[in-house]
């Protein structure tokens, strides 16, 4: 592969959307593309994926061989993504000059914060991966909305410690002036904060504002994505943070190949 993107976030941020709406605008521009799907208990996908987990892993087989629920399944499930890493490994051994794009489960928790992810990750991108945060651009208009998604943010970081991109996904459903609000919160965190203390008044304590400028300070996230999966807008610059770290900047023209 010529590298890979892990996309992960909290439930209901729009993760497969964007993997699908990511794949087809790679499409559209030339670039050849696959998408896998990590995620066993997925029900509907909007997208077809090119290497799929749940040929491998059977919720309903997990749930009668150990007698489980739902949710114990879907966390076994999680934990033996490792032990078909092999067979993932050789079916991306196929597509060589391909960017690939893993959709991960839509349970936060399932991918972020199960003790072999980090293996998961080594295992299929080896130094040729990265991870993309999807954030929620409703929630994330509130200074408390995009503190606490920072800070979730971070605690993804700590687990990983790959290049990550903060994905601010379905701006379609904010405005313009809201964008820009959100990016100078990114900037200048003492706006951040001020606007923090209008939400929460008394509660506001200084833990949060050194927290801000902790992720300002240290690098941890020095931008934010804005995206719209459902109009294909600000692809482009997730490609160029993907080619900046993989190609050093350099466009990879592999030409789209129709199988």
């Amino acid at each position: 592969m010529i590298g890979s993107l892990f996309v992960t976030g909290p439930a209901g941020t729009g993760k497969s959307t964007f993997c699908g709406a990511f794949k087809d605008w790679l499409v559209q521009n030339d670039y050849d593309v696959i998408v896998v799907n990590l995620d066993p208990g997925a029900e509907y996908l909007p997208y077809q994926p090119d290497i799929d987990i749940r040929e491998m892993i059977s919720l309903n087989d997990i749930m009668s061989q150990y007698s489980l629920g739902p949710n114990g399944a879907q966390i076994v499930a999680s934990d033996l993504i490792i032990d078909n890493a092999q067979k993932i490994k050789d079916k991306l051994d196929l597509y060589e000059d391909y960017y690939v794009i893993f959709d991960t489960p839509g349970q936060i928790e399932l991918f972020a914060f199960r003790p072999g992810s980090p293996l998961i990750v080594e295992a299929l991108a080896g130094k040729m991966g990265m991870l993309a945060f999807i954030s929620d651009a409703i929630l994330s208009n509130m200074p408390s909305g995009f503190i606490s998604q920072k800070m979730l943010f971070g605690s993804v970081f700590s687990r990983f410690y790959v290049p990550m991109i903060f994905v601010l996904n379905k701006i379609d459903l904010i405005g313009a002036d809201d964008v820009e609000k959100i990016k100078n919160w990114e900037e200048y965190p003492d706006l951040l904060y001020d606007e923090f203390e209008n939400e929460k008044g008394e509660m506001s304590k200084d833990y949060f504002l050194n927290v801000i400028n902790a992720f300002k300070q240290s690098d941890i996230i020095n931008k934010v994505s804005p995206v719209s999966s459902k109009d294909m807008f600000g692809f482009d610059d997730i490609y160029s943070d993907m080619a900046n770290y993989f190609q050093g900047g350099e466009d990879t023209d592999t030409g789209y190949k129709e199988e």
